[in-house]
């Protein structure tokens, strides 16, 4: 364990590589807006209040997984998503938006996956609003890996049922959260299928924020919970309830200047339990931990080659975990497999490294990024890469 803590230290301070969630543009959940931006969340609408207004939303990409260790496959990728749409103010603070999810990848002839969106939003009360129909779910959540899987952006695009979006500020303690519940499959009577549901809560507490002129320093409490659930009192399988749990709570301190550059360390703890009648996975609770380090910054703009705003992000950290299981996380860090309903081992340890660059070039954002899993046990690595392009149009 010394011996690998110094390793990570090495890595860090050679490569200079720094983590959190990838920020890259795919993970916007709104075209025009963040769904934290609930100060002015239907600006535009306050004074055409009768108007619709339309937007398209396109993302292409391409995915290359290159992985060999037994806990997942690889795969590669390529396609696009397609997400024209139209909103409409109601009153000051309200909205309706309809569209239609238009998703293809490459070697499929037509369309893979279609699917209508509906979206109603309600600010209730100041800074806190409803979602119901398609939520701004997927990497929107804004979750570590090990408790959901960036993969899911790509095969698990959509995301409906119900969300809350909202922030409170109490003397110098800010609270913002995130919660949801993604209904993903329905089971009529005697089918022979389960419900599936997930139930999820993302939750940051804000300690300490302190502005010194253009720089910030702060202390950060992360909260998450997200939990699974498969089963139904109609279903005709004679197989297992399963409810499964995922919590992560820890510490985050940063430092900003310019709202671009960043240097940011992470001490997250994550924890697994089997909270199913019957117990049907290899392990009943697990844990696991994630220190990380992220470096953000702009790239230079003075060459004239270079054109839009380029973005860059360096991460770097250190996995360990002991009988952690996530239902909706990334296999790579978990203790059994994804293609092997009998292959588990307790205990994981792994040396994990990101590099992310980002263009923004008007309403055009390209994306490229590089992760790297190194198995301190096995002394593998898998790694993937990716292309990505967004358009985002809003008027």
């Amino acid at each position: 364990m010394k011996q690998n803590l110094i390793i990570l230290l090495m890595l860090l301070l050679g490569c200079s590589s720094f983590a959190q969630e990838m920020p890259i543009f795919i993970d916007a959940p709104d075209n025009c807006k963040t769904a934290d931006s609930l100060d002015d969340a239907f600006e535009g609408g306050k004074e055409n209040g009768h108007m619709w207004r339309y937007g398209v939303d396109a993302t292409t990409f391409f995915r290359d997984a290159e992985f060999f260790l037994p806990y997942t496959k690889g795969y590669t990728a390529t396609g696009f998503f397609l997400n024209p749409y139209l909103k409409r103010p109601i009153g000051q603070h309200a909205q309706l938006m309809v569209g239609v999810h238009l998703a293809g990848v490459a070697g499929y002839d037509g369309i893979r996956n279609w699917q209508p969106l509906v979206r109603l939003e309600y600010e209730a009360l100041p800074n806190w609003r409803i979602v119901m129909g398609s939520i701004y779910g997927t990497l929107a959540h804004g979750l570590f890996e090990p408790m959901f899987d960036r993969e899911r952006y790509i095969y698990d695009h959509q995301e409906e049922g119900v969300q809350i979006l909202g922030k409170l500020s109490f003397g110098p303690f800010r609270w913002q959260t995130d919660t949801w519940v993604h209904w993903e499959e329905l089971l009529e009577p005697w089918q022979p299928t389960q419900e599936r549901f997930t139930l999820g809560s993302n939750n940051t507490v804000t300690l300490l924020d302190v502005v010194r002129g253009e720089s910030n320093l702060g202390v950060l409490l992360p909260l998450s919970f997200l939990g699974s659930h498969r089963g139904g009192q109609f279903t005709s399988l004679d197989t297992c309830i399963q409810t499964l749990f995922n919590e992560n709570v820890g510490l985050r301190f940063y430092w900003a200047k310019h709202e671009r550059k960043s240097l940011q360390l992470d001490l997250p703890l994550f924890f697994y339990q089997d909270m199913s009648p019957t117990k049907c996975m290899a392990y009943d609770k697990g844990w696991g931990v994630w220190p990380q380090l992220t470096l953000n910054s702009p790239l230079s703009r003075q060459k004239k080659r270079w054109y839009g705003d380029w973005q860059m992000q360096l991460q770097a950290g250190y996995w360990y975990g002991y009988q952690f299981i996530a239902p909706r996380g990334s296999y790579l860090f978990q203790s059994i497999s994804w293609h092997d309903a009998h292959f588990a081992v307790p205990e994981r340890e792994m040396l994990t490294a990101k590099v992310a660059l980002e263009n923004r070039y008007g309403k055009l954002s390209l994306g490229l990024d590089a992760e790297f899993y190194y198995d301190l046990i096995v002394n593998k690595m898998d790694m993937a890469l990716g292309v990505y392009m967004r358009f985002r149009l809003c008027e």
